[in-house]
């Protein structure tokens, strides 16, 4: 669900990106910024201000450090989500998608309540926003994703043929790896793992040694990773596999410092039933029934739109440069 994150969970979030407790915006003052907005791009015939567009990504560009902010990849991906957001937005008016006031009204008075308003003050930005500016953002959002549930979500059926299909091709044959319910020491310092190691062979208990020593975030729970696939850690836990349960391991270095292992048990893999999958298996064959469906709704889109940039987004400021571009 890719697109539908960006396109709906981004916009979702955007509300915590405006300043929402600025009661004192007075209608001559919006009046006067109006008319000084930047114009940033036509979309068949509507335009957009680049502050439309800053709204739009608030969180997400507040949560970029500089390097981030720079990257010309970075804000061709958010210009893009800016771009489809605004077409489905269209579409959805061309069809006269309407969406229950009330339910607005309720959300909007969730988050100018005190509760909401203390979540919200975190992430306050540099836009101003009132109750009226906050239900047409929502009102967006629930257009948007009328549209996609009536055009898109409506359409899409899994057979229960195609899922034992894809349990065929992808679970019937194969069993889980192994699995060890592993312990470690970890620490960058040579001699801290020496230090913990003669107190592990003085009979100390492995917990004990690694509440003391180890600088790995398992250091809380006594060094203990629970039951891992040592293939999902870094090849050195390999190590680890090789020793008989209830053993200690030596000091083992690697890239990242100085290891010691315990294999308290392993778990013999099982062979993995239709049953046990099947929900998982659904939802990731609807999951991706769904991008494919909206990708091709955004690129028909795209297809029959007139887009006009008139000017450049400056992600690290203020400032926009001239340019002007074309479709997608």
């Amino acid at each position: 669900m890719k697109k539908l994150q960006v396109l709906i969970i981004i916009l979702l979030f955007i509300t915590t990106g405006c300043n929402l407790f600025d009661k004192n915006n007075k209608s001559e003052n919006a009046d006067a910024q109006k008319d000084n907005r930047t114009a940033y791009v036509v979309i068949n015939g509507k335009t957009l201000y680049t502050d439309d567009f800053f709204k739009f990504a608030g969180v997400v560009l507040k949560e970029m450090n500089e390097k981030d902010l720079k990257n010309q990849e970075v804000k061709k991906y958010l210009v893009q989500n800016f771009i489809e957001h605004n077409l489905l937005l269209q579409e959805a008016e061309r069809r006269n998608i309407q969406i229950d006031e009330k339910k607005i009204n309720a959300v909007t008075e969730s988050f100018l309540s005190e509760a909401g308003t203390q979540d919200l003050k975190v992430y306050s930005g540099s836009f101003d926003t009132d109750a009226q500016a906050l239900s047409q953002i929502l009102r967006e959002k629930f257009m948007v994703e009328t549209l996609i549930s009536d055009m898109i979500n409506s359409d899409i059926d899994i057979k229960e043929d195609e899922i034992r299909q894809e349990y065929i091709e992808q679970y019937s044959s194969k069993e889980p790896s192994q699995k060890a319910h592993l312990f470690q020491i970890f620490t960058t310092d040579k001699q801290v793992a020496e230090k913990a190691m003669a107190e592990l062979k003085r009979g100390l208990a492995f917990n004990e040694v690694a509440s003391r020593y180890s600088e790995g975030p398992e250091k809380e729970d006594g060094g203990d990773l629970g039951f891992i696939i040592n293939t999902d850690y870094p090849e050195i836990f390999g190590e680890a596999f090789k020793l008989k349960p209830g053993k200690i391991s030596n000091i083992v270095k690697s890239e990242y410092g100085y290891h010691i292992f315990l294999v308290k048990e392993y778990r013999k893999p099982r062979k993995i039933d239709y049953d046990d999958v099947k929900t998982q298996i659904h939802f990731s064959l609807y999951n991706k029934e769904q991008d494919k469906k909206i990708e091709e709704l955004i690129n028909e889109l795209y297809k029959n739109a007139d887009i006009e940039y008139l000017t450049d987004i400056d992600l690290s400021g203020a400032s926009v440069s001239a340019k002007s571009g074309n479709n997608r």
